[in-house]
C-alpha cells in the first residue's frame, strides 16, 4: 500500500513537472509580444497535469487489481478508474482530432480545398492552433483569412496581416480596426500593403491610445514602427520620417541604422539619441556604421 502511494505520489510529480515545461516551452518558443504573460499559467497547467498523472497511475493498478481478481467491476476503485479511463478516452479522440487538422494546415503543400476543409470540421479541442495555421498558410483562401482578420484574437489578426498570400482588401480592413501594436505588428511587416497603410500606421503613434501610455507606446514603436522601418517596400521619404522619430526605442533604432538607406545624418541624430546614450553597444554600433558610411564623427 505504501509503495502504492510513492508511485502515486510519483504519478503527480511527473505530471506537475511535464505541466511546467509545458507552459514555459510555448511561452519562450512563440512569436507573440505577450507570450511571457503565459508563465502565470504555471501553477493552473502544473496541477492540472499533476491530477492527470495520478489518475492515470491510479487507473492502471485499478485495472491490475481487475486483472489478477484483486477487484471486482462493482468494486469503488475499478467504478473511479472507470470514470478516469473515459475522460482520457474523450481527451484522446478531441487530441486525434485536433491533430489531424492541425497536420493539413501545418502541411505546405495542401490545397486550398483541403485547407478549405479544415476550417469547417469540428474541432472540440485546440480550435485556436488550427486557425493559426490557417492564418499563416500561404494557401489559405481568402474568405478564411477574411474571417480570421475579424476575430477578436489580436494574434490571429496579426498573422493574417503578416502573410504573403492576404489580399490588399483584407489587409485594408485590417488597419480600419484598431492599430494597437498587438494586431497590427504583422500588417507592418507585409510587403503587400499600401502606402496609406504605411502613413497610417506611422500617424498612430501620436494617438492618444499611445501617447497616454508609455509602455503601449515604447511597445507600438518597437514591434509596429520597427517592422515597418524594415519592410522593403517603404518609401524614401516615409523611411525618413521614422529615421526622425521622437523618442525611438533600441529596437526600432536597429532597424534604421541596419538600413543600407540610412544617410550619415540620420546616423549621427541617433548617436544622441535616449536609447544610445544609455546603451554603449548600440552607441558603438552606430558610430561603426557611420565609419562604414565615410561619415564625418565629431571628437
Amino acid at each position: 500500500m505504501q509503495n502504492r502511494k510513492a508511485i502515486l505520489k510519483a504519478g503527480a510529480n511527473v505530471g506537475l513537472i511535464a505541466g511546467i515545461v509545458y507552459v514555459v516551452y510555448i511561452v519562450f518558443t512563440s512569436t507573440s509580444s505577450t507570450a511571457p504573460i503565459g508563465l502565470i499559467l504555471i501553477p493552473f497547467y502544473g496541477m492540472s497535469a499533476a491530477a492527470v498523472g495520478w489518475a492515470l497511475v491510479y487507473t492502471i493498478f485499478a485495472l491490475l487489481d481487475l486483472s489478477t481478481g484483486r477487484s471486482s467491476w462493482k468494486s469503488k476503485n475499478v467504478l473511479v478508474a472507470a470514470v478516469f479511463l473515459s475522460a482520457f478516452s474523450i481527451a484522446g479522440f478531441c487530441f486525434f482530432v485536433q491533430q489531424s487538422a492541425l497536420s493539413v494546415a501545418k502541411n505546405l503543400f495542401s490545397t486550398p480545398q483541403a485547407l478549405e476543409e479544415i476550417s469547417q470540421r469540428w474541432i472540440p479541442w485546440g480550435r485556436r492552433d488550427v486557425d493559426i495555421a490557417l492564418a499563416e498558410h500561404p494557401s489559405t483562401p481568402v474568405v478564411i483569412l477574411e474571417t480570421l482578420a475579424e476575430s477578436s484574437d489580436t494574434s490571429l489578426v496579426q498573422l493574417v496581416g503578416a502573410n504573403p498570400s492576404t489580399p490588399p482588401a483584407v489587409l485594408e480592413k485590417i488597419a480600419a480596426g484598431p492599430l494597437t501594436y498587438d494586431r497590427v505588428a504583422g500588417l507592418a511587416s507585409n510587403r503587400n500593403i499600401s502606402r496609406a497603410i504605411m502613413e497610417k500606421l506611422i500617424v498612430a503613434t501620436m494617438s492618444n491610445a499611445n501617447t497616454a501610455d508609455r509602455w503601449r507606446d515604447e511597445l507600438y514603436k518597437t514591434y509596429v514602427l520597427g517592422a515597418l522601418t524594415r519592410n522593403s517596400v517603404l518609401p524614401q521619404d516615409l523611411f525618413d520620417r521614422l529615421a526622425a522619430i521622437r523618442s525611438p526605442t533600441n529596437y526600432m533604432v536597429h532597424a534604421i541604422i541596419n538600413q543600407p538607406r540610412v544617410n550619415c545624418m540620420q546616423l549621427s541624430e541617433l548617436l544622441t539619441s535616449a536609447p544610445s546614450l544609455k546603451n554603449d553597444g548600440l552607441y558603438y554600433e552606430i558610430l561603426n556604421k557611420m565609419t562604414e558610411k565615410g561619415c564625418a564623427v565629431e571628437e
